[in-house]
């Protein structure tokens, strides 16, 4: 196995679906109790299906549905449309909630950043190689992984976002915004561990100028991003952020920009909070902030 493909399944939570049991359904009476309305739609004519007159909806950052039951919301929406860069986690949710042949449900199978597994493939084998150097700093390290990641941020920022005005009824978009940028930040700290361990044991490697690029990315990329989840929305936005971890203070990183520029716009907005279980286990569970944006 490379190392790339190790270090993306110890990111993974393999007990995500038995752990979130209660935040799933949660989350599933809450979404189907604010869009399970039948407006006319402008189509509206003699004769037309109940399901036709059924709104649609987009879930961004869908993966394997560990957080929203499928089939539970599947019968209040003539489509719904599953938005993320990991197609095989989401035939993985059509195979759990039984919707393999479901003609109301399509895959979306695209990177809301344009960064895919092959950017993180190679950055991950960059780093790898420059490690192989007969010499080099912590500082110099840091240098060259920002280097990295600042080629991939430059090229993909000429990419547009993959959401077409007017579009959807309703999306909903949860635990996306903090996601955005940590599995380079999760490469880049199994990297800082190990060669703490094997090559400088008595230094500490730097990571602040690392995370910080990282965040300048969340601060150029999150505005766009909202222009286009706004754009694209007939009836209404539901952003769910992490607004804050149990035992921590510390504010988390790309859920707080796009919590902070939710509120700076002037929208129809209404806030309300869940607590999410994340990783019973380590004893990780977060605050949800769910904002609503009506039009």
């Amino acid at each position: 196995m490379k190392l790339y493909d190790q270090i993306k399944s110890h990111f993974l939570l393999p007990d995500a679906y038995k752990d979130w049991t209660y935040y799933r359904d949660t989350l599933t009476r809450y979404l189907i109790s604010q869009t399970d309305l039948i407006p006319l739609p402008l189509s509206f004519h003699a004769g037309m299906k109940q399901s036709e007159m059924l709104p649609t909806l987009a879930i961004i950052g869908a993966g394997a549905c560990n957080d929203i039951d499928l089939s539970r919301i599947a019968p209040h929406f003539s489509k719904i449309t599953l938005i993320d860069n990991d197609e095989t986690a989401m035939k993985k949710a059509l195979r759990i909630y039984h919707l393999e042949d479901s003609p109301s449900i399509c895959l979306l199978p695209v990177s809301l950043n344009g960064i895919t597994d092959s950017d993180y493939r190679q950055f991950c084998d960059s780093l790898q190689t420059y490690i192989q150097l007969p010499s080099f700093t912590p500082e110099e390290f840091e240098a060259f992984s920002i280097s990295q990641i600042e080629h991939i941020f430059q090229r993909n920022r000429l990419t547009a976002i993959p959401l077409a005005p007017v579009s959807y009824d309703y999306i909903w978009c949860f635990g996306v915004h903090s996601q955005l940028q940590a599995m380079f930040s999760y490469i880049y700290h199994v990297f800082t561990v190990n060669l703490q361990n094997m090559l400088f044991p008595d230094t500490s490697i730097p990571g602040e100028a690392f995370s910080n690029c990282l965040k300048e990315e969340n601060d150029f990329f999150i505005p766009r991003f909202h222009d286009a989840l706004l754009s694209s929305a007939k009836t209404a936005v539901f952003v769910g952020c992490e607004q804050k971890r149990s035992g921590q203070e510390t504010p988390i990183e790309g859920a707080c920009q796009a919590i902070h520029d939710l509120r700076r716009r002037s929208l129809s907005l209404t806030e309300s909070t869940i607590l999410w279980n994340f990783y019973p286990a380590g004893g990780i569970s977060y605050e949800m902030l769910i904002q609503k944006i009506t039009f």
